[in-house]
């Protein structure tokens, strides 16, 4: 049963991630009536952008059903639960040690502790923080989309590992290791080619033309977006550290405040916005339900983009569950090449009616092996990041004997796991450095109180 519900989670990864990845491409390419009933392509990022967090917004109630169907099963398994929370060595602290058993098993009970102090419209409030961040970043890639085609931006979004580990080494003070400077070259190399295979080749639209400076701007505005969610993975961490919402509901809220956002200001803004319609700046609205009522097919792309991105959030949640984040990293690279793959059939191919997909030229080569050096450059960072834990368990073995480790940090890393974002999995990257950091207080903490309750008595 469980290797069932694995191989459906990874199917449905690949497959809707794969879908709504074209689907944001696809739906520019196609067209619609305007009021003066000549056809124009609907190219609507800020249009896009709010379908995107719509789709997120009902991972909400679906959140809640699996949040209240896991409770129950884990209070049924609490009941047959035998195994003791404290090892001898705690056990001799009396309750002190208590507190603090079993190592961050003790960091997650002072988060669950912590979070119940706050209000749950606090909770819930404090998620708009992130949710900026968010809606700046999709933002920033919807335009950039424009320009470039679905494979280069979703190649491009793996420079989120260059921005994690600056922050990583500028707010968190983390010294990085040799297979991070690695991962880091690959990575720069790996953007580099991709970028250059891009340019030279001219291609961003199928159904509209594109100047290499509009080609520019597309990747500079993707690579931008990736800045801000690695910006985002931080604020994450240290404003909702102690807030113990699950994160599919995570996801769900975050969508409801982004529709809220734009529906409340952003559209409205840009709409009397100066400049042209589709150039990212201004967007009429009102034009934009005009083209999707009169328009053959995007009627049915649009629900289709909604519905992918709802399935998908819901797999990448499944997908951590079952098989971890690790696993999930790699699929997420297989969803890349799927991306590029089906962009070629529909250029070749009936399907895609003669105006979408990607064709195969001479500069598609260079984007091949700049592909393949972003994913070495991930792997090899990733286990630079291994590395890094490795280091902190022995530390924390050396320092803090009284305490067992038991990978929970694998698994309080894997619970705050995004569910939506980061296309290799670099987030995770990020989050781990703030997790060691937060740990590491945590268990001194810890240490400490046990020494003075030893002095006191």
């Amino acid at each position: 049963m469980a290797g069932t519900a694995a191989t459906v989670s990874v199917l449905g990864l690949i497959v809707f991630g794969t879908l709504a990845s074209l689907l944001g491409k696809i739906v520019y390419e196609l067209s619609g009536n305007d009021f003066n009933g000549h056809d124009k392509l609907f190219r609507k990022p800020w249009a896009t952008t709010t379908f995107m967090f719509f789709g997120m917004s009902f991972c909400l109630p679906i959140g809640w059903v699996y949040d209240y169907l896991q409770c129950r099963k884990q209070s049924s398994e609490r009941q047959s639960d035998t195994e003791p929370l404290l090892t001898p060595e705690q056990g001799a602290h009396g309750a002190d040690g208590a507190n603090g058993a079993d190592g961050l098993a003790g960091t997650a009970a002072e988060d669950s502790s912590s979070s119940n102090k706050h209000s749950s419209l606090r909770n819930t409030l404090l998620l708009a923080v992130p949710t900026m961040f968010d809606l700046t970043a999709t933002v920033l890639m919807s335009i950039g989309l424009l320009f470039v085609t679905a494979s280069v931006y979703q190649m491009l979004r793996g420079a989120e590992m260059l921005f994690a580990a600056i922050f990583s080494v500028v707010f968190l003070k983390r010294t990085l290791n040799r297979n991070n400077y690695i991962g880091i070259g690959c990575c720069l190399a790996g953007i580099c080619a991709v970028g250059i295979s891009s340019v030279l080749s001219g291609q961003g639209s199928a159904s509209a033309e594109t100047t290499q400076a509009q080609i520019l701007l597309g990747m500079a505005l993707i690579v931008c977006s990736q800045g801000v969610q690695a910006a985002q993975v931080t604020v994450e961490d240290y404003v909702m550290s102690d807030i113990g919402t699950a994160p599919l509901q995570v996801v769900g809220y975050e969508g409801v405040f982004g529709c809220l956002a734009m529906f409340c200001v952003l559209l409205p803004l840009v709409q009397h916005t100066p400049g042209q319609d589709g150039s990212g700046l201004h967007e009429d609205s009102w034009e934009t339900w005009h083209l999707i009522t009169h328009s053959s097919s995007l009627p049915y792309m649009v629900p289709a983009l909604v519905l992918s991105l709802l399935c998908y959030n819901i797999a990448g949640m499944f997908v951590t569950d079952e098989i971890g984040a690790v696993a999930r990293t790699v699929l997420e690279t297989m969803r890349t090449l799927f991306v590029w793959m089906v962009d070629l059939l529909l250029y070749y191919t009936p399907m895609g009616l003669g105006r979408l997909g990607e064709k195969w030229d001479n500069y598609s080569y260079l984007q091949a092996v700049g592909f393949v050096v972003l994913v070495v450059g991930t792997v090899v960072y990733g286990r630079g990041d291994d590395q890094h834990v490795e280091a902190h368990k022995a530390t924390l073995h050396s320092e803090h004997p009284h305490l067992r480790w038991r990978g929970a940090l694998q698994k309080i890393q894997d619970l705050h796991r995004p569910v939506h974002r980061s296309t290799f999995g670099i987030a995770s990257m990020a989050r781990s450095a703030v997790l060691i950091s937060r740990h590491a207080k945590a268990a001194h903490a810890h240490t400490a109180a046990v020494r003075e309750a030893d002095a006191s008595a």
